[in-house]
């Protein structure tokens, strides 16, 4: 029965894989209703609809500058999308990865025009303390869930207007510069900015971070204790509390974690791409991370790829407004459309039924056959 197992596993044909296939496969129908959709409305509105499906489709790899803004892009959603994949593998609804990449924006951007330090260590000092304060912060919804028994989806969400308010409270009345028309902070000192890897591509040395916390993510979650118990108490939180898990103790520390990873890609981004403090609004890429966990599984292996293609999209919308005229906004109802179908249970429901029916029939026969 064992040579069975091992040559039906070679063939793969168990249920572990048939798993792999049908997620791969709802996560590509998905991907293509919702781009399918969004060619729909191209046709529907656009006035040259050919132009502006073109720069959606290809018009990231036109020139090299496009090309590099995809990495630009990047960057910055490839953390906060590991920031809740940490999140999610406990099981908590957390959103707070939106508040903490601004307020870790802010805290960064603090610590670069009140403190003098050499270049090179600068801006590491700026990217741990946001990383410090948002962990910190992060523990808030997390604590409210455990102690009180609160949504830590509402906690988030409203620590996130919480943190908007107070970051930009911040900004406008100890570092803002008098001079300047607008809310924006003074500019960072040269010693505060990340270093530029390719002159002229915005492309700075937070891609090489992004690539080793992807590797370090990966790691600590799937070949740690503590990885595997925030996976564990994510999947069955009872068993966990049966085999001595502290279920409280791993719930607050994956919130943190992950608010921490947002609050350092907030960091790195205003850095790393900007002279000043300039954001006057949540900017959304904690929602990215959201839309990036959920099309990676939650497993951060996935994450690089999926940021790729949500980088893709949104420059291909950025190129089709500026050359073809059409918003940009639609981007957000091809990601609304891929999590609907994603989280959507009965999403071909019917296709995995047949097919593990299928798969307990051959393995019936078998065992009939090697029984005989």
């Amino acid at each position: 029965m064992d040579k069975l197992k091992d040559k039906l596993k070679k063939r793969g044909m168990t249920q572990e894989a048939l798993e792999k296939r049908f997620t791969l496969l709802r996560t590509m129908m998905a991907i293509s209703i919702g781009i399918v959709l969004s060619i729909v409305i191209i046709v529907i509105v656009s006035d040259d609809p050919l132009l502006a499906i073109k720069y959606l489709l290809i018009g990231p790899l036109m020139s090299l500058n496009n090309f590099f803004s995809l990495f630009t892009m990047w960057i910055p959603i490839v953390i906060t999308g590991l920031a809740v994949c940490i999140m999610f593998n406990a099981n908590q609804f957390n959103l707070f990865a939106e508040g903490g990449f601004f307020f870790g924006a802010v805290v960064a951007s603090a610590v670069a025009l009140s403190v003098n330090l050499p270049a090179g260590i600068h801006p590491v000092v700026c990217v741990l303390a946001a990383a410090v304060v948002c962990g910190l912060m992060g523990a808030i919804p997390a604590l409210m869930r455990y102690k009180l028994g609160a949504s830590e989806m509402v906690a988030s969400l409203l620590l996130n207007y919480a943190c908007l308010q107070l970051g930009l409270f911040i900004i406008s009345y100890f570092f803002r510069d008098p001079n300047a028309g607008s809310v924006v902070s003074e500019k960072y000192p040269d010693s505060a900015r990340l270093m530029e890897l390719i002159p002229r591509s915005n492309i700075h040395v937070g891609i090489i971070v992004a690539i080793v916390l992807v590797i370090l993510t990966y790691y600590f979650m799937y070949y740690t204790r503590w990885g595997y118990e925030i996976r564990l108490v994510g999947q069955n939180g009872k068993f966990a509390k049966y085999t001595g898990v502290s279920i409280g103790a791993v719930t607050v520390f994956s919130q943190m974690l992950g608010s921490a990873l947002a609050g350092g890609a907030g960091a790195m981004e205003t850095l790393g791409l900007y002279s000043r403090f300039s954001y006057t609004d949540l900017t959304g890429h904690g929602w990215d991370g959201v839309t990036l966990a959920i099309l990676a599984g939650r497993n951060p292996k996935y994450i690089p790829l999926a940021a790729l293609f949500l980088a893709y999209l949104r420059k291909g919308a950025d190129l089709m407004s500026m050359r073809a005229g059409m918003q940009t906004d639609f981007v957000s109802v091809i990601q609304a459309v891929i999590l609907v179908f994603l989280l959507a249970e009965q999403f071909l429901s019917g296709y995995r039924q047949r097919k593990t029916y299928a798969l307990s029939k051959q393995l019936e026969t078998a065992r009939e056959e090697m029984g005989g």
